[in-house]
């Protein structure tokens, strides 16, 4: 029997099959499957680089080989390391020479399974390429069957051969990229166990920039489904199969090597739109203080500080998104360094931004927000509306002047309109969040309205979300000033703090 004495399935020797034809044992040498189809002298010759001798990619390999005494049989391991490292050869040519021997262990194992067994251990170092007689024709051989079990005859064969096709799509991913798809070197000298065991897969970004580089497309998704990379299903029965598809590449490959729209489509870096990376933690706690808006206990302002680019905006907006199916209004303005001149800028987007949405809501809905103003703030409205002139959209424009006042006492009264405007539009039904980006540029206006709302205990069923630089301001800057009288006055302010994401969260 091709099998050790005692087998890891502890099937007794009487229950064995006889050995197939195709595999032997001679002399305690490890079992070998010897491939019938050899890679001919005259297919090699055919992908050689121009101007060069038949063959000499190969032949190079041969030579270096023979160098490290290894003429009489190498790993396939070896024998990618040294394909990789031939800077003479083109990747049209490795392809070609690839696939060839792609094709050759496809089907070994799929002679394997034909015998009834499974391999269970197929790596790169348990492949054998060895020169023919020294001729141009390469011996493939399969080794290292110490690992095999028998295929049982039931429904339960794909997925015992499952594993094998699995281990062919890591061997081919390999050979195609010269990396190891693995976090760890599965084929580094490890004990028998560890062996064994399946390692972790490189990140789905990782393979498929490491693979997309170096082969087309097609080939690409054919590799990474046999590997079962995350989101996708295997669609390969059987090694025959697989030794099909890559036959089909091989003969095809002129065609499909000339189509490189879809492959640069994939092979460029692709992030899903408004998915997050490691910002999960931030994104509770900012849906957290939202959805606690006008309860006992929550907190009128949300702070979220971080480096430019780190995804502060980012963070708010997704929250955004999810609490589209509240009844939450959601209204947002972001300050410009160019418009400091300006004051109450992103204020003014942002009511701009809540009339357009009253309007959208039909006239009924206009009207009754416009009853709840006037009643509120009556003949003062002018205020309002002379500063942000997109309330005479629900309000219309009105008919006195305000009376003319100060300079510091027109600041206190346009504030305190500015509440009773707010206490007006926030109802415990539809509460509304406020959010401003990029605080470090808000002029000193913005800042005290802001303090005014979150500081007015007759405002409720309203949250202020703020983002800014935490590296831009200092002690002396407004918004520094500002933070501290609002923590002077004990006010609660929820602070998130996000930094750059991990390593981790990035692959």
């Amino acid at each position: 029997s091709f099998f050790p004495r005692h087998p890891p399935f502890l099937a007794p020797p009487f229950l064995l099959p006889p050995p197939p034809p195709s595999l032997h044992r001679a002399n305690n040498k490890p079992p070998v499957l010897r491939v019938k189809g050899l890679v001919k002298a005259n297919k090699l010759r055919s992908v050689t680089v121009k101007d060069e001798s038949p063959s000499s990619t190969c032949l190079s390999i041969w030579k270096r080989l023979a160098r490290k005494k290894m003429t009489t049989g190498s790993t396939l391991s070896e024998w990618i390391k040294l394909l990789h490292k031939d800077a003479r050869s083109s990747p049209m040519c490795n392809i070609n020479i690839i696939l060839k021997f792609a094709c050759e262990i496809s089907m070994a194992l799929a002679e394997i399974h034909s015998a009834g067994v499974t391999h269970n251990n197929l790596t790169p170092s348990k492949i054998i390429v060895d020169r023919v007689d020294d001729s141009d024709s390469i011996l493939v051989k399969v080794i290292g069957l110490g690992s095999a079990s028998l295929l049982p005859d039931n429904s339960q064969t794909f997925s015992s051969i499952r594993r094998d096709l699995s281990s062919l799509g890591s061997v081919l991913f390999e050979m195609f990229s010269g990396r190891c798809p693995y976090k760890k070197d599965h084929d580094s000298n490890l004990s028998g166990r560890e062996e064994n065991q399946r390692e972790t897969l490189l990140s789905q970004n990782q393979l498929i920039s490491f693979l997309t580089a170096r082969v087309p497309l097609r080939l690409a998704k054919s590799i990474l489904n046999l590997m079962e990379v995350e989101g996708l299903k295997p669609c390969y029965q059987s090694a025959r199969d697989v030794h099909r598809e890559l036959n089909e590449v091989l003969h095809n490959l002129d065609s499909i090597m000339s189509n490189s729209d879809a492959q640069a489509a994939l092979g460029s870096l692709n992030f899903p739109r408004g998915k997050l990376y490691g910002h999960d933690s931030h994104l509770l706690k900012i849906i957290d203080a939202c959805s606690r808006v006008g309860t006992p206990g929550g907190s009128k302002i949300t702070l979220v500080s971080g480096y430019s680019g780190v995804g502060k905006s980012s963070v708010v907006e997704s929250a955004k998104e999810k609490l589209k199916e509240k009844n939450i209004r959601f209204i947002s303005g972001k300050f410009d360094p160019l418009q400091q001149a300006r004051p109450l800028t992103a204020i003014n987007a942002a009511l701009n931004e809540y009339t357009n949405s009253i309007i959208q809501q039909g006239p009924q809905i206009s009207l009754e927000v416009k009853e709840s103003i006037i009643n509120a703030i009556n003949v003062d409205v002018g205020v309002l509306t002379t500063v942000f002139p997109c309330l005479c959209k629900i309000v219309g424009k009105p008919t006195c002047n305000p009376t003319e006042l100060g300079s510091i006492a027109a600041q206190n009264r346009f504030k305190f309109i500015f509440q009773l405007f707010v206490r007006a539009i926030t109802t415990l039904f539809c509460p509304i969040i406020l959010f401003l980006d990029d605080l470090h540029w808000a002029d000193k206006l913005s800042l005290q309205l802001i303090s005014a709302l979150v500081t007015d205990m007759e405002t409720n069923n309203f949250l202020f979300i703020g983002s800014y630089r935490d590296n831009e301001i200092g002690t002396s800057h407004p918004l520094t000033a500002c933070l501290d009288e609002l923590k002077r006055r004990e006010i609660t302010i929820t602070d998130i703090s996000i930094s750059c994401i991990s390593k981790v969260n990035v692959n």
